[in-house]
């Protein structure tokens, strides 16, 4: 039994119009990601998109990290972490990530839809990173997100739409003030992996280009950087190489072994959604 639940015509339509057409063009979606990264260092992240109610437009799920954690403390990123050797694939890596950053539910969940995997990243401490997209269509899922305090500072989200034109509508709301307290950038900010994947799915979702720049002058393009990576890791002497070789499937092999992991705890606290900083 396939732990996924997948997007009914019924969910569709249940999305405005402008979203029918966004997770449309995601669904058809192909990507390249059958990547034997070796001894490489992988990692998953989630990618959840939904719709707040009487607000038109795909909504991206965000956090920013626990100020108190040893790397990327105060930054935006998606739930998600390393892929451990037991994982069967990044979409299990993703899952599992997200229940222990914000409690989202393991196993399968009738609000919780696969749209898509994307081709992999690279980060600059190459790290492999692959997202796993999923359409929650139910609020309340959303608002039963709760951060874990050692590694989730706060639960946020950004329109999907303002990664594509980065124009701030009014109907978005009040974005953070630049320095307040909701504000998790210290003095300089700069567009990284979270960005960038961010930019992808709005790229894909809306079938044209973002006005956001991709890519700096000769940079490769991110498969083309993975590939290399793998390709360097490879190359190493085997005494250097000491991680453990992880292989993962496209479709993610034994997908049984997730149906037997914990479901989200039941807690009375809902998540606080903070007002979203710029990407």
């Amino acid at each position: 039994m396939d732990f996924r639940n997948p997007i009914t015509q019924e969910v569709i339509q249940g999305l405005s119009k402008q979203s029918q057409e966004c997770i449309r063009r995601l669904l058809q979606h192909r990507a390249e990601v059958n990547v034997d990264v070796g001894k490489s260092r992988a990692a998953a992240v989630f990618v959840g998109l939904f719709e707040k109610p009487g607000v038109e437009g795909l909504q991206v799920l965000l956090t920013t990290r626990a100020k108190t954690m040893r790397s990327h403390p105060n930054q935006t990123a998606f739930p998600g972490g390393k892929v451990d050797p037991t994982d069967v694939s990044p979409d299990f890596t993703a899952r599992r990530e997200a229940f222990e950053e914000v409690g989202l539910p393991m196993g399968y969940h009738r609000d919780l839809h696969f749209v898509t995997q994307f081709e992999p990243f690279l980060s600059k401490y190459k790290i492999i990173v692959f997202p796993v997209m999923y359409l929650i269509s139910n609020m309340e899922l959303v608002e039963s997100l709760s951060p874990a305090p050692d590694e989730v500072g706060a639960i946020w989200s950004v329109p999907l739409e303002y990664c594509l034109t980065a124009q701030w509508k009014e109907e978005y709301g009040v974005p953070s003030e630049k320095g307040g307290p909701d504000w998790p950038y210290d003095d300089e900010y700069y567009k990284g992996l979270t960005c960038d994947i961010t930019l992808t799915v709005a790229e894909i979702a809306f079938g044209r280009d973002t006005i956001v720049p991709r890519y700096a002058d000769g940079q490769m393009p991110f498969f083309d950087a993975v590939k290399m990576a793998v390709a360097e890791e490879k190359s190493l002497p085997e005494e250097i190489r000491t991680r453990p070789e992880i292989r993962l499937t496209r479709n993610g092999g034994n997908q049984d072994g997730l149906l037997s992991l914990p479901v989200t705890p039941t807690t009375e606290d809902s998540v606080q959604f903070t007002p979203a900083p710029a990407l």
